[in-house]
């Protein structure tokens, strides 16, 4: 039985099939991205032994969560997370699911997009010695972006298949362990209290001129925040922002709306395989995080922001080893944008073509709209924040902690009082508390 689920799960697959490493690679990088900025400031926020349990925590729901759509998968011979959705709970199960893979994936890309807005124009800057208040083309973030998703993110969401892209993921991977050993080493370098300097201090304070680009918004912000930094560590902590701390650690552990893509494309798939794959992910995923965090917080302590790359690139921006990590992050967010745009695509051809032959003309069309709708939503939404956490308490919850729980509730072998399906019920009771609050905490900062 379990034989004739595997070949009716295969056959709904007509691509070639990638090695182990090539989907350690894609999902790691499915995982891996723009979230590994924010944890620091979730562990500013939260205390280092807070975060660190939560951190976890997290990472553990993360593994249990992909450990049962796997099960689901093999079980009903369901290759994709929204027919899982259609299964348990009939149309109206497909279309929550889709809703919250599209606005998790269009988020997710949002946010990377968001990173070479801000970033790209100043390594750009620096590179090429442009004044702070230049205003040439190559130094507009929207453009820049808009190219980038032209030149680059187009070609390679235009792939059919997603093993395809475990070569870039890979590559992707060793810039963002550079970037983290960036990270530690800094901690050693960077004073605290650290002490503006003239040039940074004339750049943040002259109100002669005011420069409309971003670098400015950077100056600001940090030196608003060495203003009153103190240099001790916050082991348990909670304040405003802690509320959009745990919905950005859910949102940098969320991949699961790949994971049965990279599933189905994986050599001999089977069950302990891919639990081997989700689990060295994780494990390595968590590492980079754990390290990023804890050392970027050590760094700055109570200075540190939202976007810790920002820091560093406003406290030495012509730093060369900074400025090389910047464009390590650069690459990886870049790479990783098409793969998020995989599950975002096919999410709405199961909502409107399921069932329907492939098709070049469609599939390059949704691509098309998906990259042009995120590229506007990068344009005219104001910080990378908002994203984080909405979308890490709203859908990236659902996808980790509530929707699989509850599809293994109903599609799940076994009777309602086994011990699995007794913990998938309090984790749906959980993952729906987490997400109720967390918004009420957002709603309450934003009026506030």
């Amino acid at each position: 039985e379990k034989s004739a689920l595997r070949e009716r799960r295969m056959s709904q697959y007509e691509g070639k099939t990638a090695s182990m490493p090539l989907c350690i690679f894609n999902l790691m990088n499915a995982i891996l991205g723009s979230g590994i900025l924010g944890l620091a400031n979730a562990a500013a926020n939260l205390g280092v032994v807070l975060f660190s349990a939560m951190l976890v925590a997290v990472s553990a729901l993360a593994f249990n969560s992909i450990r049962l759509l796997v099960e689901m998968c093999d079980y009903t011979g369901i290759s994709s997370y929204e027919a899982i959705g259609r299964a348990a709970f009939g149309l109206g199960g497909k279309v929550v699911t889709i809703l919250n893979i599209f606005i998790h994936t269009v988020g997710a890309m949002c946010s990377f997009l968001f990173i070479v807005k801000y970033e790209l124009p100043e390594v750009i800057r620096v590179l090429v010695g442009a004044d702070e208040c230049a205003s040439d083309w190559y130094l507009n973030g929207d453009i820049l972006m808009i190219m980038v998703t032209v030149i680059v993110i187009m070609p390679l969401a235009a792939a059919r298949n997603i093993g395809f892209l475990g070569y870039t993921s890979g590559f992707a991977m060793l810039c963002m362990i550079f970037f983290t050993c960036v990270i530690v080493a800094e901690k050693f370098i960077v004073p605290c209290p650290i002490r503006i300097t003239s040039t940074m201090n004339s750049t943040m304070t002259n109100e002669t001129e005011i420069c409309h680009s971003r670098t400015s918004d950077i100056f600001k912000e940090f030196e608003h925040g060495l203003e009153t930094q103190t240099c001790d560590v916050k082991y348990v902590t909670w304040n405003e922002k802690s509320a959009y701390a745990i919905p950005t650690m859910v949102f940098a552990f969320q991949c699961h709306a790949s994971v049965l893509p990279i599933y189905t494309e994986l050599h001999n798939p089977t069950n302990s395989r891919m639990l081997k794959v989700s689990l060295i992910s994780i494990a390595n995923v968590f590492i980079l995080y754990f390290l990023s965090a804890i050392f970027g917080y050590l760094t700055f302590f109570s200075a540190v922001g939202p976007e810790l790359l920002l820091m560093y690139s406003a406290y030495d921006p012509t730093n060369a080893v900074i400025l090389i990590s910047r464009l390590m992050v650069l690459v990886c967010v870049i790479f990783s944008t098409p793969l998020l745009h995989y599950p975002a695509r096919k999410s709405i051809e199961m909502l409107f073509f399921e069932g329907k032959p492939f098709s070049w003309v469609r599939h390059i069309v949704i691509m098309l709209l998906i990259l042009t709708t995120t590229n506007i939503l990068v344009i005219f939404v104001p910080t990378i924040r908002v994203v984080f956490g909405f979308a890490g308490a709203t859908c990236a919850s659902m996808l980790v902690i509530i929707l699989p729980s509850l599809f293994y509730l109903r599609l799940g072998p076994g009777p309602m009082r086994s011990v699995k399906k007794i913990s998938c019920l309090i984790l749906v009771i959980l993952g729906t508390g987490f997400m109720i609050l967390s918004m009420a905490l957002i709603i309450v900062g934003w009026v506030t």
